[in-house]
């Protein structure tokens, strides 16, 4: 029992002993750990203090001023357009809407940023050495960077109530910026022209090439109807073969009457007579030619009339078919040319490019506070981590 006592005693005693030591060394340790605790946040708000520094030098005095021209247009058709109402115009897209949509998208395109590097050397102008270096294109960006810098410095808004488009160019000089606008509309409204007109030229060249399908048709059926004419020595068949009908119906009378006649004198005189001899060879004469008559109708060995009217209805029923197809086809010119004139687009500017008067980039208090709120934020942050580690470590 007495034992047990003694160890308890020796414990408490080495405890006690280890906490003296711990907290002696806590002692020496703070001092230091604060010191470079303070000598971290001097350091840490002078790096503040001297970016904020910077940021006000730079936007305050070394950032080049930014122009911006300002204009407004918008696409039409000339044809009339009806509007969707109610459910249907949920999710509907216009044309005037479409268009707009096409000609944002193209102005904001590589296309344009070469037409315009081409055209007023917008490249030279963002590479200009008195431009900052912060702000001015690199001499060596490529076209990617280039592209990637000029869709920085324009901006295309489309109001979808009115499809007005809204555009501003930036640039460092204000007389630069106007022509660049102003050559930017040109442009646009070169390209949609373009576009209504491509549409316009393939649709009225294919109706023009029906049209010269069908009166290439038609001049090829008029050419063998002709042919035909003059190898058969006859205008009109049909009506010449209702001549020789006409006239083989009057020979059938004629016939039938000297046949009658021909039995009256029988009745009254002697076969030997003259008159019945008379009457018995104009019967022959004109059994003779009534026999003559219908084998013009009907003899195919010699290309009878029969045939032949045949062969003219059909020359003429393909003469109708081309001059009916040829007609169908003008009729079709005309509406695809009406067509083309409704679907012609035009860029209307509502607002033309004005010669800007005041730099409206950079915006150098916005700019400043900005960066300064950035760094006060970071700082806190930094601050913040720095007291929980602190904290963690005590």
């Amino acid at each position: 029992m007495t034992v047990e006592n003694n160890d308890e005693n020796v414990a408490v005693v080495s405890d006690a002993s280890a906490n003296e030591q711990r907290d002696e060394k806590a002692g020496q340790a703070g001092p230091v750990f604060r010191m470079f605790g303070y000598l971290k946040q001097r350091i840490a708000l002078s790096l503040l203090f001297v970016f904020t520094a910077l940021i006000v030098v730079y936007f305050g005095v070394v950032a080049s001023p930014r122009y911006a021209a300002e204009s407004q247009f918008v696409v039409k058709e000339s044809g009339a357009q009806t509007e969707l109402t109610g459910l249907a115009s949920l999710g509907a897209v216009t044309s005037s809407t479409r268009d707009s949509l096409i000609i944002k998208a193209f102005i904001e395109s590589r296309a344009m940023a070469k037409k315009l590097n081409e055209a007023v050397g917008l490249r030279k102008h963002y590479e200009d050495s008195s431009v900052d270096f912060l702000s001015r294109l690199p001499a060596d960006a490529t076209a990617e960077e280039y592209l990637e810098y000029y869709q920085r410095h324009i901006t295309v808004v489309h109001d979808e109530t009115s499809d007005i488009l809204e555009v501003e160019l930036q640039a460092f000089d204000p007389e630069f910026a106007l022509h660049a606008s102003e050559v930017l509309l040109s442009i646009a409204e070169a390209f949609i022209n373009d576009l209504g007109d491509k549409m316009a030229r393939e649709q009225m060249a294919y109706a023009q090439g029906e049209v010269e399908r069908a009166h290439g048709l038609l001049k090829n059926t008029q050419r063998d109807l002709l042919a035909f004419q003059e190898e058969n020595r006859l205008f009109n068949p049909e009506q010449e073969g209702g001549a020789i009908l006409e006239g083989v119906n009057t020979l059938q009378v004629e016939l039938i009457k000297a046949q009658a006649r021909l039995k009256e004198l029988n009745a009254v005189m002697r076969d030997d007579s003259a008159e019945v001899r008379a009457q018995t060879n104009l019967i022959q004469s004109l059994e003779q030619q009534l026999k003559e008559e219908r084998g013009r109708l009907t003899q195919e060995a010699n290309g009878g009339f029969n045939k032949i009217n045949m062969d003219f209805k059909e020359l003429a029923l393909n003469g109708e078919l081309a001059t009916d197809l040829y007609t169908s086809s003008l009729t079709s010119l005309e509406s695809a040319r009406s067509q083309a004139m409704q679907k012609l687009k035009h860029l209307l500017v509502v607002e033309a490019p004005l010669l800007p008067e005041e730099a409206k980039y950079p915006r150098r208090l916005y700019n400043i506070i900005t960066w300064f709120v950035g760094l006060m934020l970071v700082y806190l942050i930094g601050r913040l981590l720095f007291a929980v580690i602190k904290e963690h470590r005590d």
